[in-house]
């Protein structure tokens, strides 16, 4: 975006004041879509959570993506920027079971990684299909913060719960149409991705009848001039190859979704603030701006 651009918003709307580059936005989402280009069936759910401005909701929607919601408050205001119900995915953590119930009751898709909580919503409403969200043990992402696929995190159904996991399916007769997985932000190591992949082919395959598997999201985006991020184009590559075979091989054409948040927003915003006053000390000089 160009400097005479902000200017001109910054004295049309006054400051403070976030600009958003559409055409950045646009960039980034073609660039994923044109990477998964040999995947027959490919969806894009945008993560609210990078960034929930109503107007970059709509333009979301716009480009023709659903959306990921992780709390009910996300949902509405999806449904609010236009988003028909199956477009909406709902992956809470630590939620009560009514507000899941309440969710589903909305047509949105459900995504559970709590085996307590799949046995209650199975129990009572298994006709409701539901994405089933598992835990890789992988580490991957930029620090231990961020990582979320490890053994000690509290999100997804641990690998090592299978066994139960598919019981609690039988037993309440409740419908799997996705499995899914998040393992951490800022993952620049490709062969990370793709060896967390591999973990849930292997768990997608013990189930039938799936329609979809969500490998979420978590690229690398440069926070400044050169530098590092992931290189979509080579992981479209491997990935797209790879999950080609999969759905050969389990007989059906499934759909590869990706959950991208910061690789859609993060580089197409601009905060603009106007200085109030200039204040020097004796060591330092202050620019005292009304951004609070």
């Amino acid at each position: 975006m160009k400097y005479q651009d902000l200017l001109k918003a910054a004295d049309k709307f006054g400051t403070p004041c976030y600009v958003y580059d559409a055409s950045k936005i646009k960039k980034q989402y073609d660039r994923l879509i044109n990477s998964f280009k040999t995947v027959k069936n490919l969806k894009i759910n945008y993560a609210v959570k990078a960034l929930s401005n109503l107007s970059i909701l709509k333009y979301i929607n716009y480009l023709g993506a659903g959306i990921d919601t992780v709390s009910i408050q996300e949902v509405l205001l999806g449904i609010k920027a236009g988003f028909s119900p199956e477009k909406i995915i709902y992956t809470p953590n630590g939620v009560s079971i009514k507000e899941i119930i309440k969710v589903s009751k909305m047509g949105v898709n459900i995504n559970i990684d709590n085996l307590n909580m799949l046995e209650q919503f199975g129990s009572t409403h298994s006709k409701i299909p539901v994405c089933i969200r598992i835990n890789p043990h992988v580490m991957a992402g930029g620090n231990n913060k961020i990582s979320v696929g490890h053994i000690d995190s509290k999100f997804g159904i641990s690998i090592h719960q299978i066994p139960l996991l598919l019981r609690i399916v039988k037993n309440t007769n409740i419908k799997v149409n996705g499995i899914h997985m998040h393992t951490g932000s800022d993952i620049l190591d490709i062969e990370v991705f793709i060896h967390a992949a591999e973990i849930l082919f292997e768990t997608a395959s013990k189930f039938e009848n799936l329609e979809f598997i969500d490998f979420g999201s978590g690229f690398k985006v440069p926070y400044s001039p050169g530098d590092n991020e992931t290189n979509i184009e080579e992981l479209g590559s491997k990935l797209s190859k790879r999950f080609n075979k999969f759905c050969n091989d389990y007989g059906k054409e499934l759909t590869l979704t990706f959950e991208p948040g910061k690789f859609l927003v993060s580089e197409a915003g601009n905060f603009l603030c106007s200085v109030n006053s200039i204040k020097q000390t004796t060591s330092t000089v202050f620019a005292q701006i009304d951004s609070g």
